[in-house]
């Protein structure tokens, strides 16, 4: 049975350091010869340990959880879950001085909830189904391509300018073609606007006027009226 004194020292100690140390308060007879299950058998008791002194209960109460939660894991082995939420009452009743209603439901909340969820996890380690099955595939794995000699390869300095001329060569080209689109609409917004002063005009000035207009569309636009024509 773990000592008060023990359990006091135990608060103290960082996790690995403190399980090492209730270790040695008991004889882990139930799981004698298996290493890991008797490491889960302490970190269980561990764990119900530390709760109950966080929550300040008495360390002679913190000394009854130790000796009953070791007793108690062993003892759920194959049971249902209603069984052992019905063993945990059963134990934690059976600290004395009687157990307040908040400690009893805390501890009671806690071992459940630190069982429960990983019960058929646990079923396993009770009844040593530790082994590990190896599940294993092949997968194809494809390789990168093989890189070119280094002596076909680019010089770094004459790449970057190849990549910056590229650039303004693309550009250049985007550039001039919006130029040719404003171009364009231009020649076109002076045609309608032409055309629209022409319907305007009374019908003896619209010939004279037309005339000076193709007059000076020549001079002005003279690719656009040698296309027309």
């Amino acid at each position: 049975m773990a000592s008060i004194h023990t359990l006091q020292e135990i608060s103290r100690m960082k996790r690995d350091d403190g399980i090492e140390r209730l270790n040695s308060c008991f004889h882990w007879k139930e799981f004698d010869g298996d290493d890991k299950r008797q490491y889960l058998h302490q970190e269980f008791v561990y764990e119900n340990v530390m709760l109950a002194i966080t929550r300040g209960l008495p360390w002679s109460t913190v000394a009854q959880v130790a000796n009953i939660t070791k007793e108690l894991l062993p003892k759920l082995k194959g049971l249902k879950t209603s069984d052992v939420i019905c063993l945990i009452k059963d134990h934690l009743s059976q600290i004395e001085p009687r157990l307040s209603a908040a400690h009893h439901a805390v501890l009671l909340e806690f071992i459940v909830k630190t069982y429960v969820p990983h019960q058929r996890l646990y079923q396993a380690f009770l009844n040593s189904e530790t082994g590990l099955k190896h599940i294993s595939c092949e997968l194809e794995i494809e390789s990168p391509p093989h890189p070119q000699p280094l002596c076909e390869g680019t010089d770094a300095v004459e790449w970057e300018q190849q990549r910056t001329l590229k650039d303004l060569c693309v550009a250049q080209s985007r550039k001039e073609a919006e130029i040719k689109e404003l171009k364009e609409k231009a020649e076109v917004q002076m045609m309608a606007t032409l055309q629209t002063s022409l319907n305007n005009l009374p019908h003896e000035d619209r010939m004279s006027k037309q005339v000076q207009n193709i007059s000076y569309l020549q001079y002005k636009y003279p690719n656009l009226l040698g296309c027309s024509g």
